[in-house]
């Protein structure tokens, strides 16, 4: 009898669970996304700040050195996704 009642707790954790997710995607799942795409912004807008010089564009700031060491590992990464050439579909989308 133990067995069982622990066995349909677990089956309802997973459909509360189930659930959760299904009204989580239906409510907010836009705005996660659009949260998610003005953090890449603000990323790329600090990046272009610390190290704008790789790219030609002069910033002179005591601050900038100061960020330097945090955004170090992530030069290349962000050198491949400002240079991309990217499609107006993929904009659209």
């Amino acid at each position: 009898m133990l067995a069982v009642l622990s066995r349909l707790q677990s089956a309802l954790r997973t459909v509360k669970a189930a659930v959760v997710e299904v009204l989580k995607g239906a409510t907010v799942h836009d705005m996660i996304q659009d949260l998610e795409k003005k953090a890449v912004l603000a990323e790329h807008t600090l990046m272009l700040v610390v190290i704008g010089d790789m790219l030609g564009y002069p910033v002179s700031s005591y601050y900038r050195l100061k960020l330097l060491p945090y955004w170090v590992h992530r030069i290349k990464m962000w050198k491949t996704s400002l240079l991309k050439e990217y499609d107006i579909l993929e904009r659209l989308g």
